[in-house]
């Protein structure tokens, strides 16, 4: 069987590296918006459990090479479509996920942001284990190795078409996903893989943090462009369509243009004779 659910999964880090100083594996420990046995996390979680952990490849690996771990760092943002008949349907609508590789000692050696497909899974993971055995000093001399290795990955001709246009792209990329799925695939693999060199960047240099909350603060922030301080994860946008909030401005407007002004005498700069 291979359901996520029948992987050893930790929800308690000690737990974790605690089965990982007995086992000598690294940890492989999937953060994510929502609970990992939910149904509705984060859409890159989702395929995760839908898919590529049930690859038997990946599936094998995951179990015999690496202690698993999850962790969620904050719900998952739903929001619900209301037909006005009754039926309703509830979606999640924003969300990312990374799967981070830690040492023994607990501390992050490289991080898979987002969702690839198997095989460059697979093989980012054989390159994380490396970090993870390595000895703290020669980590970032590894990452910037990988940076010199790495092979170019672009993304499909017709997601490159869809994204000359960005207002045109947000319109398109839903429909090219249902279209080609395999090709929806290939371009997030080419997208996180270009996300994965700037982590391999920020290790290389020393311009990380290594401990799991600092590192997964700079992840969200800097990578994902989604800072988990943010209440509304940035979806607290007005709506340009909702005559309210030209209301609001024609009011504020209002009142500034009414309001008496204060007079400050203007200051000289020059001496008083």
């Amino acid at each position: 069987m291979t359901d996520f659910r029948s992987l050893p999964w930790f929800s308690s880090l000690p737990a974790a590296l605690t089965e990982a100083r007995r086992t000598h594996r690294p940890i492989l420990s999937l953060v994510l918006l929502g609970d990992l046995f939910d149904e509705l996390t984060c859409a890159n979680s989702r395929f995760f459990k839908r898919v590529l952990y049930r690859d038997p490849r990946v599936h094998q690996v995951l179990r015999q090479d690496f202690v698993l771990h999850w962790r969620s760092v904050r719900p998952v943002p739903l929001v619900t479509l209301d037909f006005g008949d009754g039926r309703r349907i509830t979606k999640t609508i924003t969300g990312n996920s990374a799967h981070l590789v830690l040492d023994g000692r607990g501390r992050v050696v490289d991080a898979l942001p987002g969702l690839c497909d198997a095989d460059t899974f697979l093989a980012l993971l054989a390159h994380a284990r490396t970090f993870a055995h390595a000895e703290p000093g020669a980590l970032s001399e590894l990452h910037a190795r990988a940076i010199r290795s790495a092979p170019p990955v672009a993304p499909t001709r017709a997601m490159r078409a869809s994204e000359l246009a960005a207002s045109k792209h947000r319109v398109e990329l839903p429909v090219l996903r249902q279209i080609d799925p395999g090709a929806s695939l290939a371009d997030d693999t080419a997208t996180n893989t270009e996300l994965h060199g700037r982590i391999h960047e920020a290790f290389a240099s020393g311009t990380v943090p290594t401990d799991v909350d600092g590192f997964v603060a700079w992840l969200y922030a800097d990578i994902f462009a989604m800072p988990l301080h943010d209440p509304a994860l940035g979806l607290d946008v007005p709506d340009p369509f909702d005559d309210r909030v030209d209301d609001q401005a024609t009011s504020t407007s209002s009142q500034a243009s009414t309001s008496p002004r204060r007079t400050t005498p203007a200051r000289s700069n020059s001496a008083i004779s």
